[in-house]
């Protein structure tokens, strides 16, 4: 058996629209439709016909189909007035009327028109459901009437039906719009053309002029009549007159007089109150004309401004269009060269390089881009003037993003309630603002090679660069921004107030509508809708989509950040495996054979305590939980600081020394009484203790050990060891004591302690105390050389100096590379410090933060290996083990410090959410690092 044609099956089985299956005209009217438009349900009906809402599916637009009642069918008069409403309402196309799409006729001769649907809802529904109008809505709504009256009666064309409920809310457009023309007549060279039965007056009594009501022939004035009543109910809510009953309505249209508009609204302006006045004469040769009206209420609508002007299409926002690849470009082609100037040389291998020299290709490909746009653009600006344009008026179109610069020239719609003054203020911020807001990244561009060529061999380029690039760019937009703000202050009330939308169902209810089409366009495919989408799905869909999307978007930003930021401090040289550092201890190192031997009586953790109670003669300690409280507790000491005339020479070398070569000839008593002062240390026992001892533990007499937790790098206490050097000072003030009192073993045994004390020192774990050692030791040795001289033993004293300088004659060259592998050679070196080797660890730490791969995966295993050859091999004592599984634990992320700490800032708060995502500690971690804590 043949298929039948799809058309021939769609006339036969076309079922209706189910919302609608159960109205007689909805059917006919949709299989008369077709395709064309799809109904959805019936929105109003009057005494001649019914309205339904409607879909055009090719335009995607909501219509209204209007189709005359079936009981008016045989009533001719009835017919030609609903075809006169099309043809009136087609003859008047203006923007405030609402328009005609489509004429027809159903099957059995039904008239239906297609027009535009007004979604926003009647003025008389407005006014019902908020009451009277603010003051510029209103006005702008009676302007809006006003200038489709003029359109109508330019075109002779009298509406006689002016009323609240005829004057709709264009939502999209946001404007009034004047519908229903069904007794509209229409003046030609004979006279009125009327469609009504002989004698009948029509339209609303309460709306009807007093010419109307005596059945004379209705004139344009008679809608200005109506116009004015309508006014009343925008701004009252009420009518001019307090008659209630009909037949006073029409005695108070023909005889009383209207109640003065201020005294039921007292701030309508005097001018508007008059116009009205004027508007509600009983004679109509006083009542101004629509297009009167129109100027009067909206200065400059009376004649349409065409807006962009002729020709000047293209024009239009280009100055907003090509605002953005220059901006782009500036962006990707100034920050790797910020970067470089200002940060110097990026390590990290070649990817970071790869990365900024991609930005810069992407930057001039931007500006390449915008070139481009600026070279058709110039053909626009070209058309222009051959159109005889002015600059001002193509700068208005080419910064007129909105598009409704001409609604602003002209004063209508949301801008007819500001003076003419404001308006020219809003024109020119407008046009300032675009043009800075699009010469921004080009002058940012220009003042970068500016100061490059005035300043870039000069010092303090850097400084000038940077300054200008970033004040050019903060300036030029900040301004441009800034011309906008005023803008929203002025307009955002009144363009709230005119936004205010009325809500209805339309698109709720187009779903049925449209599933309708649906089942019968899809002609028996298995692919049906599906099941229906739940609400609460979609709505947690969105949130949840943007909240992936921002975490993703905030662990690119931390990375990127803590990257950079990483390689900023990888850039510069590691500071404690210098050469300079290295040779210091290592030419000392030769004296310490000639330290007081170890006598086993003091232990490591005795000799630290001894430490820690000189230390306690600096300053007093806070001891936190996990530290023990010092043993001892000095009083603070002050230093001797002599007169360098009391020790002649002493301006060249430490004044201990010369007063030891002094001694040996016989001390002054000035000489004598600070010699004794400085020997007056409170600590020196703990010093003689201390210089016993093998090595000295200073950390695991401070620590509770074993720690019951892990002791993160920043929680592990630090101790100020400069106290130490007070005390070998004071020790080598003694031993020029002892040399003046002819007691020269003591004084050498003075001098060999300290050096002891500064061997035990240069052999601590942190390079700090390594630091303070090299002065110690120094101080010991030359004490020990000067005490060699004063007893007349010159041989012994150039032995002691030639120990030191073989032991210096072929340093080895320490790699001061700030790299990894440079940072592990010295931690392998047995010429660096044992404390500088152990705090390698730390800049390992921050170069595992600047590799985004260990920063977001984990630490590499070479990087682990480091840590356990510290512990195995570097650290002795349980202390020394407790900070480097502290650093390590940092370092992996495995532990944070203490909660107690504050550590404000948007970064840090960043860090911490994605730490609870990712697990760890790994971002907090390194976000707390200096540099990157700066940019917070």
């Amino acid at each position: 058996m043949p298929r039948s044609s799809r058309a021939s099956r769609q006339t036969v089985t076309t079922p209706p629209v189910p919302t609608l299956e159960h109205d007689a005209i909805a059917v006919a009217l949709q299989q008369a439709l077709g395709g064309r438009v799809l109904l959805i349900r019936p929105i109003g009906e009057g005494g001649m016909g019914r309205v339904y809402l409607g879909r055009d599916p090719q335009l995607r637009r909501f219509v209204a189909v209007k189709v005359l009642l079936q009981s008016l069918g045989a009533d001719a008069e009835a017919h030609a007035r609903f075809q006169r409403e099309a043809q009136a309402i087609a003859a008047v196309s203006h923007a405030n009327v609402v328009a005609i799409y489509n004429v027809g006729e159903l099957p059995d001769g039904t008239p239906y028109f297609v027009m535009q649907y007004v979604g926003g809802g009647s003025m008389a529904d407005r006014i019902a459901a908020s009451g009277p109008l603010p003051m510029d809505a209103a006005e702008g709504v009676l302007g809006d009437v006003a200038a489709a009256l003029a359109a109508a009666h330019r075109r002779g064309i009298v509406h006689r039906d002016v009323k609240p409920a005829n004057v709709l809310w264009d939502e999209d457009g946001e404007r009034a719009t004047v519908s229903d023309f069904g007794i509209a007549s229409l003046q030609g060279e004979e006279g009125e053309m009327r469609i009504t039965a002989s004698g009948m007056a029509v339209g609303s009594p309460e709306y009807m002029s007093p010419e109307q009501l005596l059945l004379e022939p209705a004139t344009p004035k008679s809608d200005i009549y109506a116009l004015g009543l309508l006014a009343y109910e925008l701004l009252v809510a009420r009518g001019p007159f307090d008659a209630r009953m009909p037949h006073d309505i029409v005695a108070a249209h023909l005889r009383a007089v209207p109640r003065p508009l201020s005294e039921l609204r007292p701030d309508v302006p005097p001018a508007l109150e008059a116009l009205l006045l004027r508007c509600l004469s009983k004679s109509p040769a006083e009542r101004p004309t629509a297009e009167e009206v129109t100027q009067a209420l909206t200065p400059g609508a009376a004649d349409v401004l065409e807006w962009p002007p002729p020709g000047l299409e293209r024009a239009r926002a280009t100055a907003w269009r090509l605002m953005l690849m220059p901006a782009l470009g500036t962006l990707f082609l100034l920050l790797p060269l910020l970067l470089f100037v200002r940060i110097g040389a990026i390590g990290g291998g070649v990817l970071m390089p790869i990365v900024l020299a991609g930005s810069s290709l992407l930057g001039f490909a931007a500006f390449a881009s915008g070139g481009l746009r600026a070279w058709r653009a110039r053909k626009v600006l070209s058309h222009a003037a051959r159109l005889g344009y002015r600059w001002r008026t193509l700068l208005e179109v080419m910064s007129d993003k909105r598009g409704d610069t001409g609604a602003l020239i002209a004063g209508t719609r949301e801008y007819a309630a500001l003076p003419p003054a404001s308006r020219a203020r809003l024109r020119v911020l407008r046009v300032l603002r675009a043009m800075l807001m699009l010469l921004a990244a080009p002058l940012a561009l220009v003042a970068a090679v500016v100061a490059l060529v005035v300043q870039g061999g000069q010092r303090g380029g850097d400084d000038v660069l940077f300054a200008s690039v970033l004040w050019t760019w903060l300036l030029l937009g900040g301004c441009g921004l800034a011309c906008g703000f005023y803008e929203r202050v002025t307009l955002t009330p009144i363009r709230g107030r005119r936004t205010e939308r009325t809500s209805h169902t339309s698109t709720m209810e187009l779903a049925p509508a449209w599933y309708a089409a649906f089942e019968r366009s899809r002609d028996g495919q298995w692919l049906g809708p599906g099941r229906p989408v739940s609400r609460t799905m979609t709505e947690l869909l969105a949130p949840l989509g943007a909240l992936v999307v921002f975490g993703c978007a905030a662990l690119i930003l931390m990375v990127t950040t803590i990257t950079v930021t990483g390689q900023y401090i990888t850039s510069a040289e590691y500071p404690f495996g210098n050469d300079l550092l290295a040779y210091q201890a290592q030419r000392l190192v030769g004296g310490v054979s000639y330290r007081l031997p170890p006598d086993g009586r003091t232990t490591p953790l005795e000799a630290g305590d001894a430490l820690l109670a000189i230390a306690s003669t600096a300053h007093a300690r806070s001891t936190s939980g996990i530290e023990h409280a010092v043993s001892v507790d000095y009083p603070q000491w002050r230093r001797v600081i002599p007169d360098f005339r009391l020790f002649p020479g002493s301006n060249l070398t430490t004044w201990t020394t010369v007063a030891i070569r002094e001694a040996a000839h016989g001390l002054t008593a000035p000489q004598r009484a600070v010699l004794e002062q400085a020997a007056a240390f409170p600590a020196r026992d703990e010093f003689s203790r201390a210089a016993r001892a093998p090595s000295a533990d200073v950390y695991g007499a401070l620590l509770k050990l074993p720690a019951t937790r892990p002791i993160g790098p920043f929680e592990y206490p630090t101790v100020a060891m400069y106290a130490v050097s007070a005390a070998a000072e004071s020790h080598s003030a003694r031993a020029a004591l002892d040399i003046a009192d002819a007691r020269p073993a003591d004084a050498e045994r003075l001098a060999r302690e300290i050096i002891a004390v500064g061997a035990l020192l240069l052999d601590m774990h942190l390079v700090g105390d390594n630091v303070t050692g090299i002065d110690v030791l120094a101080r010991g040795v030359s004490t020990l050389e000067a005490v060699y001289v004063a007893t007349g033993r010159e041989r012994e004293a150039r032995t002691l100096l030639d120990s030191m300088m073989s032991a210096s004659a072929h340093p080895s060259r320490l790699p001061s590379r700030s790299d990894v592998a440079g940072l592990r050679r010295v931690m392998r070196s047995p010429q660096a410090m044992r404390g500088a080797r152990m705090e390698a660890l730390f800049p390992l730490l921050v170069r595992s933060c600047a590799d985004p791969r260990q920063l977001l995966f984990g630490v590499d295993t070479s990087y682990r290996r480091t840590v356990a050859y510290a512990r195995d091999s570097l650290a002795r004592y349980p202390s020394e083990r407790v900070w480097v599984d502290g650093l390590g634990g940092w370092l992996a992320g495995d532990i944070t410090m203490d909660e107690d700490v504050s550590l404000p800032g948007p970064l840090i708060a960043m860090a911490h959410a994605l730490d609870r995502v990712v697990g760890g500690h790994r971002f907090t971690n390194c976000a707390v690092l200096a540099p990157v804590r700066s940019l917070m």
